[in-house]
């Protein structure tokens, strides 16, 4: 029985995965523009203030300006994760600084109670570069630090008062991007299974097809082969037992007999052939899930992996490496090469990614050393200029005694 493409949990998470990302990609996007329109409102009433040549802040219009635009310009680059820059994450973290330094170049420039609002956008883009514990920690020590600026700087009353106003504000942007970034967590996963499970189901599938396959030769073998067999005895003794007219129908009878049991025995010889799993439409399944990330493939057209347990310990590497490649490399191409050797199998799988020069062994990454370990293999892995390489390779001899290559 085969397996049925439509399976029901694979198009419930197919549809819920897809709901969710793009709920998340509308709600990232509105999050963005309000910060900028955000920005827009405080930058322009601050400069419709100070454009009045009463104001004794009126000189400072060029630096304010300044400290605006670079605020803006940093917001837009850490906001704009699909935009690759030199020397990631180093960059995107000085950038968070720079928007919170400009933030704070404003307010010692000018005194202007509003202006804590800026911090507030700044406080809402740390879920993506710091734990929840350290950034309530930096949210604590800006509104410290703010507020002293306003008590000896300006020589402020009341910033106390004005210090718990804006750190419960603080607070709660933080507690919205933490429960925005949770549900990010929980949609990248939820298209991880769904695209191990379209994966296994193909293989499945195939693995399923190989059985009914066996099955049926099997059968012809048992059933109408033993019926063949016993109806050749009977016109071979009817041949010597009949003369004349008769015996020249029974031999022919004998013949197409004989004949037909030769087309049974090629028959079942030719479904008892193990046939190759085919591991580049399980691939092409993974990237049809995958819009942001190209994946270009090179398998050698001579392999024929006819076990389930290798192509599925080919396939696993293969989507580990697409998880971290999306995850830490932030990749949108990757190549994926699979070529038979002599002795053994080879998987070679790179992206173009900036990933970091040291990379620690996750939990994905140990999982795919165990699976090749079972079979005899081992998985190397190394960066160049951020580009993240798997190397895995498979002894040709454990294949060979697992009967899965012909």
């Amino acid at each position: 029985m085969f397996i049925n493409r439509d399976f029901w949990p694979i198009g419930m998470i197919r549809k819920f995965s897809h709901t969710i990302r793009m709920k998340l990609f509308k709600l990232e996007l509105v999050a963005s523009l309000a910060g900028i329109a955000t920005w827009a409102i405080v930058a322009g009433i601050t400069l419709y203030i100070l454009s009045n040549p009463a104001s004794p802040f009126h000189h400072e219009r060029p630096y304010v300006i300044g400290g605006f635009l670079v605020y803006l310009l940093c917001f837009l680059l850490v906001t704009r994760h699909h935009i690759s820059l030199p020397f990631e994450p180093y960059t995107r973290y000085l950038l968070n600084i720079g928007q919170l330094l400009s933030a704070f170049w404003i307010h010692w420039i000018i005194p202007i109670n509003y202006l804590p609002i800026l911090t507030i956008i700044w406080v809402a883009t740390l879920p993506h570069f710091v734990s929840f514990r350290s950034a309530f920690v930096l949210m604590l020590l800006t509104i410290f630090s703010w507020y002293a600026i306003n008590e000896w700087h300006w020589e402020e009353d009341h910033s106390v008062f004005s210090a718990m106003l804006y750190g419960s504000f603080h607070l709660f942007a933080i507690l919205t991007s933490y429960q925005t970034q949770r549900s990010e967590q929980a949609t990248a996963e939820a298209e991880r299974l769904n695209r191990e499970l379209l994966a296994t189901q193909h293989l499945l599938a195939e693995a399923s097809k190989e059985s009914e396959r066996t099955r049926i030769a099997r059968d012809l073998h048992d059933l109408l082969g033993h019926h063949l067999t016993a109806l050749i005895i009977n016109l071979q003794v009817a041949e010597h037992l009949t003369s004349g007219q008769a015996k020249e129908k029974v031999t022919q009878c004998h013949s197409l007999a004989k004949l037909l049991m030769s087309d049974v025995r090629e028959a079942v010889s030719t479904l008892k052939q193990q046939h190759a799993l085919n591991l580049s439409n399980a691939i092409e399944q993974i990237a049809r899930q995958l819009p942001q990330l190209t994946i270009h493939t090179d398998i050698d057209e001579h392999i024929h992996i006819k076990d389930l347990d290798h192509a599925e310990t080919v396939l696993r590497c293969i989507q580990e490496s697409i998880t971290n490649s999306l995850k830490h490399s932030k990749a949108t191409e990757l190549w994926v090469s699979i070529q038979q050797h002599p002795r053994q199998l080879t998987v070679n799988i790179r992206d173009n990614g900036l990933a970091p020069k040291q990379v620690n062994a996750g939990n994905g990454l140990k999982g795919m050393q165990e699976r090749a370990s079972l079979l005899g293999g081992k998985v190397q892995w190394s960066t160049q200029k951020g580009s993240f390489e798997i190397n895995l390779s498979i002894p040709m001899h454990s294949l060979t005694e697992a009967g899965a290559f012909y």
